[in-house]
Formats: C-alpha cells, sequence, structure tokens
C-alpha cells in the first residue's frame, strides 16, 4: 500500500484584492493557509480521478443525488482518508500585538467561525475549490512508518489543543502560541513534515511564498525517494532524517554540487519578492535552498550510473560518507549512529569504486551478481600502504570540498571540468 502526506494552498486575501483590482496598502502581500491531508492506498489525483469516474456514471444514469460531491467533502475518515488537519489561530487574534492562542483543527478543509459569545466553532465552509486543485496541492508519498508516525504526531497536537475554545485566553506552551510571522500554519506543517524526515526547505518569509517552492520540494522528494526504494532501511524515519542531515552535510561543496553531465537542466531562475531589509535574508535562503538542490541532482546522477551498469532493479543498503574537519565519518543502518573512520579498506571492491569515482555513499547489492556486475573492474586485490594512504586524503578532501592540488584521475579530472565550467557560467 502507498501512502501519502498532501500539502494544501488555501490563497487567502492577497490574491482576491489583486484579481479584482482592489487597491489598499494589503493589496500587495499574499496571505495563504497551509494545511495537510493525509490519504493511504490511494493519492489525491487517484481520488479525484474516482470522483470523475463515479460523476460520468451518475450522469449516465441519471442519477442527480450528491452528483458534485467530492471525495475530500467528507467529515469523517475512511479507507482512503485518514483527514485533514491545520493549525491557527483560535479566534482569529493574529499575535502581532498580543499573544495568540493557537489550535490544532481537525477537518481543516472547512473554514469555521470563532463564535465567542457561545463559545463554539459554527458556519463550516469548505474552502474554495482552487485549494484542491493539483496547482495548490504538493502530493508526497512516504513510506508506512513516516505515514504512521506523521499521523500520530497529528493526534498528538490536535488532543493537547482539543479543548481550546474561542474565549480561550491562554495558550497551552510556545509550541502553540499562534504568530503569524513565527509559528502560522505554514510552520506547523514545515515542522511535522520535517519529524519524518521529508525535505522541506523550511523559510522563514512566511506567509505567502511556500507554493513557490512546491516544484522543488517536489524534486528532491522524488530523487530521495529512488534511494528509499532500493535501501528499505531509509523507510524508517530515522533512516530519512538521517539522509537529509547526509545532504546538509554537503551544502556548499563545489565538487558536489555540480552536474556530471552537460546537458542537465539547469535550476530556474526565480524572481525574489521581498522588503529591502530582508534582501540579504532572502538571497542566503534561496541559494542555500539551490545548493541543496544541486546535491540531490548529483547524487541522482551517481545512482543513475548505478542502475545503468547493473541493468536490473537495484536493491541493498546505502552507507552514507561525509568529511569533516579533515575527518571521515559513515552513517549505516538500521542505527545511522555516526562512526568516525580513518580509512576505508579498498581492498573490498564496493569501497573502492566510491573512492576512486568519488562517491559520497557506499552501496552494497543485495544479490552478490550485480556487485560483481558493478564492482569487477575495481578489485584490485592487495594494494601497498602508501597508495591506500594517499588515495584516501585526497577523497577526504574531496568530500569536505578542500582545494586539490596534486592529484589526477580520469574521475576527479571530470569533476573537476565541470566544476570550472560551472563557475565560469556563474
Amino acid at each position: 500500500m502507498k501512502y501519502y502526506a498532501t500539502i494544501y494552498i488555501d490563497k487567502l486575501f492577497g490574491e482576491m484584492t489583486r484579481n479584482f483590482k482592489i487597491s489598499s496598502p494589503i493589496s500587495s502581500l499574499d496571505f495563504t493557509h497551509a494545511f495537510l491531508g493525509l490519504t493511504k492506498g490511494k493519492s489525491p489525483d487517484e481520488l479525484d480521478a474516482m470522483d470523475k469516474e463515479l460523476r460520468d456514471r451518475k450522469l449516465k444514469n441519471k442519477d442527480w443525488r450528491d452528483i458534485d460531491k467530492k471525495w475530500y467533502e467528507s467529515l469523517g475518515t475512511n479507507e482512503y482518508n485518514d483527514g485533514f488537519w491545520g493549525f491557527g489561530t483560535a479566534n482569529r487574534d493574529l499575535g502581532i500585538i498580543d499573544k495568540a492562542v493557537g489550535k490544532v483543527f481537525e477537518n481543516n478543509q472547512y473554514i469555521v467561525s470563532p463564535n465567542k459569545d457561545k463559545n463554539i466553532y459554527d458556519n463550516a465552509k469548505l474552502r474554495s475549490s482552487n485549494t484542491f486543485n493539483p496547482s495548490n496541492r504538493c502530493i508526497l508519498e512516504i513510506s508506512q512508518e513516516q505515514y504512521e508516525t506523521l499521523l500520530q504526531n497529528i493526534h498528538k497536537d490536535y488532543q493537547i489543543t482539543i479543548d481550546i475554545k474561542p474565549q480561550t485566553k491562554q495558550y497551552k506552551n510556545s509550541d502553540y502560541r499562534y504568530d503569524i510571522t513565527r509559528n502560522n500554519c505554514v510552520h506547523w506543517v514545515q515542522k511535522h513534515l520535517s519529524l519524518i524526515g521529508v525535505e522541506i526547505f523550511e523559510q522563514f518569509d512566511i506567509p505567502g511564498s511556500f507554493m513557490d517552492i512546491f516544484d522543488s520540494i517536489r524534486e528532491v522528494h522524488s530523487i530521495f525517494l529512488q534511494f528509499q526504494a532500493i535501501d528499505s532501511y531509509l523507510e524508517s524515519v530515522k533512516g530519512a532524517k538521517t539522509f537529509r542531515r547526509w545532504v546538509d552535510n554537503m551544502v556548499g561543496n563545489k565538487y558536489l554540487m555540480c552536474s556530471l553531465n552537460k546537458e542537465a537542466n539547469k535550476i530556474r531562475k526565480e524572481n525574489l519578492k521581498c522588503e529591502v531589509n530582508n534582501q540579504e535574508a532572502v538571497y542566503m535562503y534561496w541559494t542555500h535552498r539551490k545548493e541543496k538542490i544541486k546535491i540531490y541532482q548529483r547524487l541522482k546522477e551517481n545512482l543513475d550510473i548505478l542502475i545503468s551498469k547493473s541493468n536490473k532493479q537495484l536493491k541493498g543498503v546505502f552507507h552514507l560518507l561525509y568529511v569533516s574537519n579533515n575527518k571521515g565519518y559513515i552513517l549505516s543502518p538500521p542505527n545511522y549512529e555516526t562512526q568516525a573512520i580513518d580509512t576505508l579498506d579498498l581492498t573490498i571492491p564496493a569501497n573502492n569504486f566510491s573512492v576512486s569515482e568519488f562517491y559520497p555513499f557506499i552501496f552494497i547489492p543485495d544479490d552478490e551478481m550485480i556487485a560483481r556486475i558493478l564492482y569487477h573492474e575495481y578489485d584490485y586485490g592487495t594494494l601497498s600502504p602508501n597508495y591506500t594512504k594517499d588515495t584516501m586524503e585526497f577523497y577526504y578532501a574531496f568530500l569536505e570540498g578542500r582545494e586539490i592540488q596534486e592529484y589526477w584521475s580520469e574521475a576527479f579530472h571530470t569533476i573537476n571540468k565541470r566544476v570550472k565550467d560551472e563557475y565560469k557560467l556563474a
């Protein structure tokens, strides 16, 4: 069974004031609401298709009852749908002037009004149909463990704030203090996806621009899914979070941010919208995000080479490598505890391949025959201590992104040439 966490964006009045050409001080802002939908067995796209098939049958049979009803209108969970959840202000106070009470809402596909007189939430109204369009949502396939952990964490938040009402004056704790700039609906969505290891590019400039990075989120997540499909250990929350941390360690490494493929797609040029006093922070955020995407793209190229060489579906284990302060570390399943390594045994062909081809990971296939196909050319037998020492020294320099002056190999020459070419184009 497949599992999905979907980010939905309900665009509010910032967009409307521009669409209707209403001139006001807030007309340049985008106030949005982000919330999560959880489905299993079927993705939102597939559920949309099921709705369309059902509607077509009703039209054919002239059955008009609930003909336009959508799957996401349901107030209860079912075999496919585990609900819509979001974080918001409990009483419309945005936390700009004073401390605002936050609340986690169930059935957040509906907007409810806080009735302070009766101390209830009423007038539930389904959000705009645009909210559920593919353009306003980001569907992320996740593992069963990630899905169950996410749902458990959301239920915990919901239970903590379940007794919050429109008249409530005090938030539960700082995690549930609503602040439109520091702790809003987008922050809540990002926090919960980060807790299960989804790369979400946490950002400071909220509300307003979360949808701008949906394509980036989809791209890097699809690359991670390729690794996850090969290594079942990465289906664990610990594995997914370790993978993210590992990628973070490589950001800024010019050797690992260059593409091996001259025809590789370039990252889209985006217009940055920000106030003058936020320009530096915005630039740093978008630069960091772009560099992280390049790391993911490079990892995909490395993986594609292995898949192409094997010409078969790969299954196995990834051991993740990184270097900090000239010291090597390896992250291995199932616990992914950081282990310091002085050197690698290069008489093991898989190790020798990764070092010789400058891969930041070692892949051990489950199938010994595939291992021989991938690594037979790197079975060097006995190696001299000096060869191992020099090779590992340069490999560590590569993984840390340090300048390498006195080393030549065909693999490094190719990478270094691409680095120089990309620097010229920058």
